[in-house]
């Protein structure tokens, strides 16, 4: 259809000679698919199509807020796309006339794609909902004769009674725009669709400088696609911390996804760089994914701890993305993210603040859902991943994650804790889990110097910081007696 990702939500795109009604209130984009799939149509090539227009508005006031898309190419009009205004001979001489005219301009454009723009006209010009649907068969015959792709633009949605098209088409699309107090959403929904196997339920579109982009939900995109690679399942992977790669019994298994809890400051990300680095250093390609530092700042604290990351990123083996609060949605997150770790063929993916993706979700309930698929397909991918989450609550039974269910996705579970010695902050690390190896079970210390992470050879310290007078620091600052 010439729209980015709405072939794929189609299974494949329209069928040739379909009649395929797109509708939606003001605003939310019909006009801008119908022209991007004409001037998409003809592009490179013989096709011609037409624009037809039932409308009060003027050609050249639709043009012109068109000229400015990226698909938009002033020399096809006229040449390969004709644009033709049909509200008079609607108007004046009903449906009858308007078919009239088009089987005209079939005979003379010859057009293997028509765009019918304002249906529901009909409507305001009292046609009744009979005439409407014998206009729908009569289309139905002349696009099917002439091999003619017809998409039908109406200003009306799926709860519209009197929409005596919905049962007469070959497939039916809604265009919605729902606000809240943080954003505007705009969604796709292919409600009816003959002949194919399309996607269920709404997905993002997006109005761009290019035209209109379509993202299919990834957890149906990636079911559909997803094979499962026969990754060296048992091959172990460094974290960058040695006594670290000796508690998890020679390190991470590789393509497997590690969660790192803690509190703010517990060093969650410096753990990330060391990680980072040691692929670096093996040459292994990584991509730090993260929501809430810079690249610029990220880079700058890797330094100075003596983790050179900016010599990592300038030879292209570390990437650093950053994705600002509510600039992208979840679909574009994972197309962003996906689109890296294919093309450097990344092995190691760092996610830092994972629950940025609840807070990029229009829909919260759905971050489990998401976050299960793009990890499923980076295991695919032979990709080791970390993620880090931000604990509300510091210890055992205490600690909460953000996104239910993330716990038991992921591989493994490493515990990042405070704790107060009298007056001095100590930090503990402890395996949680490891899915499908033994680990050491023990607390062991961990020290942020100058030089990084430093974890303790063993347990001795740990032991003698939980055995003593020691307190646990609350969210508010205040000492709690474990």
């Amino acid at each position: 259809m010439g729209v980015p990702g709405l072939d794929a939500l189609l299974g494949g795109g329209l069928i040739a000679g379909g009649v395929y009604l797109v509708m939606g209130r003001p605003g939310t984009g019909k006009t801008t698919v119908g022209n991007q799939a004409c001037f998409t149509h003809v592009r490179g090539g013989s096709k011609r199509a037409v624009y037809m227009t039932l409308l009060a508005e003027t050609h050249a006031r639709m043009l012109r807020n068109l000229t400015p898309m990226g698909f938009f190419h002033s020399e096809s009009i006229g040449r390969q796309i004709s644009y033709i205004g049909a509200y008079l001979v609607l108007r004046e001489k009903k449906l009858a006339g308007l078919l009239a005219l088009l089987r005209r301009v079939m005979v003379d454009e010859k057009p293997s794609l028509l765009v019918l723009d304002g249906l529901t006209t009909a409507h305001a010009l009292g046609e009744p909902a009979h005439a409407l649907k014998e206009f729908i068969a009569e289309l139905q015959v002349l696009s099917d004769m002439s091999r003619c792709t017809t998409i039908v633009l109406a200003n009306m949605n799926a709860n519209d009674a009197d929409g005596a098209e919905h049962s007469m088409v070959d497939g039916m699309m809604e265009l919605t725009l729902d606000r809240n107090a943080q954003r505007a959403v705009r969604e796709i929904e292919v409600l009816k669709f003959r002949g194919g196997e399309h996607m269920l339920g709404r997905h993002d579109m997006e109005i761009t400088s290019d035209g209109v982009v379509v993202r299919p939900r990834t957890e149906l995109l990636l079911a559909r696609r997803t094979e499962v690679g026969q990754a060296t399942h048992y091959r172990r992977v460094s974290t960058g911390i040695s006594p670290l790669d000796e508690m998890l019994q020679g390190g991470l298994l590789a393509s497997s996804a590690t969660l790192l809890l803690g509190f703010s400051g517990s060093g969650k990300t410096m753990l990330t760089q060391h990680f980072l680095d040691a692929g670096a250093k093996k040459q292994e390609p990584g991509l730090y994914f993260g929501f809430y530092e810079t690249p610029e700042r990220l880079i700058e604290s890797g330094e100075h701890v003596g983790l050179p990351m900016r010599a990592h990123v300038e030879s292209g083996l570390v990437n650093v993305m950053w994705q600002p609060a509510l600039r992208f949605g979840l679909d574009q997150l994972a197309e962003r993210m996906l689109a890296d770790v294919r093309e450097r063929k990344v092995r190691r993916v760092v996610i830092d603040g994972i629950d940025g993706f609840r807070q990029g979700a229009a829909y919260p309930e759905r971050t489990i859902r998401f976050v299960t698929a793009l990890t499923n397909e980076l295991r695919s991918q032979d990709v080791t991943v970390m993620v880090t989450e931000e604990t509300q609550k510091l210890f055992g039974p205490e600690v909460e994650v953000r996104i239910p269910g993330l716990s038991a996705l992921v591989d493994n579970i490493l515990l990042l804790e405070y704790m107060d010695v009298g007056s001095e902050l100590k930090r503990l690390l402890s395996v949680v889990k490891q899915r499908g190896s033994g680990h050491d079970p023990n607390v062991r210390e961990l020290c942020i110097t100058s030089n990084g992470i430093e974890l303790a050879a063993d347990a001795r310290t740990a032991t003698e910081i939980l055995s003593g007078t020691s307190y646990r620091v609350t969210r508010d600052g205040r000492r709690r007696t474990p």
